[in-house]
């Protein structure tokens, strides 16, 4: 660890004692669920906060819309994107719920999903189901996975073999086996079959560099509260100019037609986590921007996973470097007793260790094993990962020590 404590010292637990109010002990590594806010974007979003208290009227009335037209624009130059073809929503599950109600589709037509699809966006292709009879096709793609070629040639058996393909969904990164997909090879493929692309990027923003006016997609949405640093409440949409249909917002109180107002006017909603969003893009600049914050984060995980496969005996998911995000990366865990890879076992595990060592880990069931999903940020050290690894070991421990009774 002495060279990032060298190369990066304004990074790890210092960064984390200095710029968040994580809990002293605990140890969070489930970045990939929600991340840490720091200080000045707590700071930020707290004025807006208390602004709208002071006077309720005049904040929601007034400045509610150019407060939030100048938060899309900040994200917007962040994501190298025509303001006028982004819009703020909650989170992925409304953004992909926006994107499938304003494609025209028709009873008969197909949408491609895979197996690593988020659980919101199948219960979106369901609604579609259930209100106008769309039918959705799943692509399986499980590990191990040789190389991208492999999964690109899934996509393309689909698209030869499946009939009224209307829209295909694409994983940027995926949830279940933190798989970095080959978007922009999938993406003109699809082109080929001139069907609807939408990236579902939640881990995009903040995690990998990206330039939404060079994409060939039809539609990228993504979280800002995993990795940019935002309160929890942040995403966007794109849509990509050349498509004729306007993007709808599932709600809104707009008198105006303008996308803007639409997505901007819902309501009483507090968007207090959207106007603090030009202070979490100004944090990452403080920091050295996303190249600092990649170089320290990337050789954390390489550390991170190095040392636990060494310390469990294990080994990392099978898919090929290409395909590992830079932040996250699967890591087997050692058989413990009396648990299996059913998601009842699974969140069991993740709660004893939460409740016994403090620790907060994400658990997936890969191939009917049990995985680790390690996540790094800036504020992690290689002290957090130990305090992981041992903990998993003294559960190991323990188990054997219960089977010897029987």
């Amino acid at each position: 660890m002495e060279d990032l404590d060298v190369i990066f010292p304004e990074f790890g637990s210092k960064l984390r004692q200095k710029d968040f109010v994580l809990e002293d002990g605990y140890t969070f590594l489930n970045h990939g669920y929600k991340g840490a806010v720091p200080k000045p974007v707590i700071e930020a979003q707290q004025r807006f906060e208390d602004e709208a208290r002071r006077q309720p009227t005049n904040t929601f009335m007034r400045k509610k819309q150019s407060n939030w037209i100048k938060s899309r624009d900040s994200v917007a130059e962040f994501l190298n994107a025509d303001p006028d073809d982004v819009v703020l929503v909650p989170n992925v599950t409304s953004g992909i719920n926006a994107i499938m109600m304003s494609i025209p589709l028709k009873s008969g037509d197909t949408i491609i999903v895979t197996n690593q699809a988020f659980v919101s966006t199948n219960n979106a292709c369901a609604q579609l189901l259930y209100h106008k009879g769309i039918t959705t096709r799943v692509v399986d793609i499980v590990p191990p996975i040789k190389d991208t070629n492999q999964v690109v040639k899934l996509y393309r058996d689909s698209l030869d073999s499946i009939l009224n393909i209307r829209a295909v969904v694409i994983d940027y990164v995926s949830c279940p086996c933190a798989m970095m997909f080959p978007v922009a090879e999938i993406v003109q493929l699809c082109q080929k079959y001139n069907v609807v692309t939408i990236v579902d990027g939640a881990h995009a923003p903040g995690h990998i560099p990206l330039s939404l006016k060079e994409t060939k997609a039809d539609f990228f949405t993504g979280n800002f509260h995993k990795w940019l640093f935002a309160p929890w409440g942040c995403a966007f949409v794109w849509k990509n100019k050349r498509l004729t249909f306007p993007l709808r917002s599932l709600t809104s109180s707009a008198a105006n037609a303008d996308i803007a107002s639409q997505f901007c006017m819902q309501g009483t909603r507090d968007d207090s986590c959207f106007y603090s969003l030009p202070a979490a893009i100004q944090y990452i600049r403080t920091k050295g921007g996303l190249e600092k914050i990649s170089a320290y984060n990337t050789r954390l995980l390489e550390m991170a996973s190095e040392y636990l496969v060494r310390l469990w005996q294990t080994s990392t998911l099978d898919i090929p470097t290409s395909m590992e995000p830079p932040f996250l990366r699967m890591v087997r865990l050692p058989e413990i007793y009396g648990f299996s890879t059913s998601q009842d076992d699974k969140n069991s595990l993740m709660d004893l260790i939460y409740h016994d060592h403090h620790i907060d880990v994400c658990l997936k069931s890969v191939n009917d094993q049990l995985y680790v999903r390690l996540s790094v940020h800036i504020y992690n050290c290689l002290d957090d990962y130990k305090k992981l690894g041992n903990a998993v070991l003294l559960l190991v421990d323990r188990g054997r020590r219960r089977d010897s009774r029987y």
